[in-house]
């Protein structure tokens, strides 16, 4: 029985064994048949994949050659666009190059035609001054023939011409000589010595002589003259005027100072008289200078009695006060405060009057009291010093504008007459000198009362210290 199980067991065994190898085979020949299903697929994909690469490649290709063809094309228009591009870049470098060379041929000619146009207008200007300065100097030239040259200048156009015509007459007149017997005798010699005179002995003598004036004519009409040279004058006009061969002038022609003195005449000048001529000679700087020598001196005086009266430190009021403090008499002591009328009184007053408010109160008044009394005696001392640095200012003013004038009437009547140029710089120093009179003086003064008020306000300062001893003496 038992065995007949077991061959029963495995004779199923065997039939479970051949189903289960036979579904394993149908099993495995379904799998090879999807198997091959799948890889024929996979050939049918890659057969059509490799026809799409190789479409893709040839329309690669195509689009290669196209990319190509299109790439030559542009490479040759861009070098037909370069050559015509450099060509136009020649073209404009040249036209650009041209076109400066034009451009600074311009301005070169405009810079010529500036420079000459600039020429002409010098030129014209420097005519139309000579012209102006002839026109100005014939009045203050010597005086022959001065109406007929200015009549020239008056009835013709300003020209060069005109100009070198007016300069040729007067140098016909520097060389010529000529007599005149109309009203009266006159006797001209060129352009040094030009006089007249009536018939008579006791008949004026005038003639023309230099002037060292810087404004104003340079040659005047001097009739001034000592008696004995007025007769020589006379005597030379009318020998002249009878036909004598030799004439003798009694005027130095180069009209040294000499000249000028035997003109001035034989009177002699008040003191008022050469003060007012030297005022004038200095000009219009002389009267700022003299107000600042008139504020100086009112300031002066007016520091100079303040501090001596304000100001004054008496010893015998100190002392008085000392003595009248060390006996305790308060009140008296006040009251010689009250009677002294000077900066010092006052001061000491003011502690005495706040003594009974202590220390410290009588200090803080008495340092306000001492700032507005050094004020007050200060008033004006800084005002003062100024006025005394001013004046040497005013005085080289003075010196300048003077110099200007000069120059002036050097570019008139030119650097021939020293006299001209001696009397100008003199007349300009006047102002230099004026400042400096009034300056030194005003400086030493300034340090007198600078010194005085230096001395006053320690005095008060120490006479001040000295009363808070005097009363403090046992406070800390």
């Amino acid at each position: 029985m038992r065995l007949l199980t077991l061959f029963i067991l495995l004779a199923t065994s065997l039939a479970l064994a051949q189903n289960r190898n036979n579904n394993e085979l149908a099993v495995q020949q379904h799998i090879l048949d999807s198997l091959r299903r799948e890889v024929e697929a996979l050939k049918r994909i890659r057969l059509e994949r490799a026809n799409q690469l190789e479409r893709a490649e040839t329309l690669r290709w195509q689009n290669r050659y196209t990319q190509n063809r299109a790439t030559q094309e542009y490479q040759s228009e861009t070098r037909i666009l370069e050559g015509r591009y450099t060509k136009t870049s020649d073209d404009i470098s040249r036209a650009a190059t041209e076109l400066g060379s034009l451009r600074n041929l311009a301005v070169e000619q405009r810079e010529r035609a500036t420079a000459i146009r600039n020429n002409l207008e010098n030129f014209h200007l420097l005519v139309n001054q000579a012209i102006e300065r002839s026109t100005n100097e014939i009045p203050q030239d010597f005086p022959a023939k001065m109406e007929e040259r200015l009549l020239n200048f008056a009835n013709s156009p300003a020209t060069i011409e005109t100009f070198f015509q007016d300069r040729l007459q007067r140098f016909t007149l520097t060389n010529t000589q000529e007599f005149i017997a109309k009203d009266s005798y006159r006797l001209r010699l060129g352009t040094v010595f030009y006089a007249r005179a009536e018939p008579g002995e006791s008949s004026d003598v005038t003639a023309v002589l230099r002037t060292g004036a810087l404004q104003g004519r340079v040659f005047e009409w001097r009739s001034s003259f000592p008696r004995e040279l007025a007769s020589e004058i006379r005597q030379a006009i009318f020998s002249a005027q009878q036909g004598a061969n030799i004439a003798w002038v009694p005027i130095d022609v180069l009209q040294t100072k000499s000249v000028a003195l035997a003109s001035s005449g034989a009177t002699e000048q008040t003191l008022w008289k050469r003060i007012s001529e030297w005022f004038k000679a200095g000009g219009v700087v002389m009267y700022p200078l003299t107000l600042v020598a008139l504020a100086s001196l009112l300031i002066a005086l007016e520091r100079g009695f303040v501090l001596l009266r304000w100001g004054h430190i008496s010893k015998t009021f100190t002392n008085k006060l000392h003595l009248l403090l060390q006996n305790n008499n308060i009140a008296e002591a006040k009251a010689l405060c009250e009677k002294q009328k000077t900066c010092l009184g006052y001061l000491l007053g003011i502690i005495l009057k706040n003594f009974e408010d202590g220390k410290g109160q009588a200090q803080k008044a008495l340092q306000k009291a001492l700032l507005s009394e050094q004020a007050q005696l200060e008033k004006r001392m800084n005002f003062l010093a100024a006025l005394g640095s001013i004046a040497p200012l005013l005085g080289l003013l003075g010196t300048v504008i003077g110099m200007i004038t000069l120059f002036n009437a050097i570019t008139q009547a030119g650097t021939n007459d020293a006299r001209i140029l001696a009397g100008g710089i003199s007349e300009a120093l006047i102002t230099t000198e004026t400042g400096l009179i009034i300056a030194i003086p005003v400086m030493l003064i300034h340090g007198k009362l600078s010194e005085t008020l230096d001395f006053i306000t320690t005095e008060l300062r120490v006479q001040s210290l000295s009363l808070f001893n005097v009363l403090w003496r046992f406070s800390p």
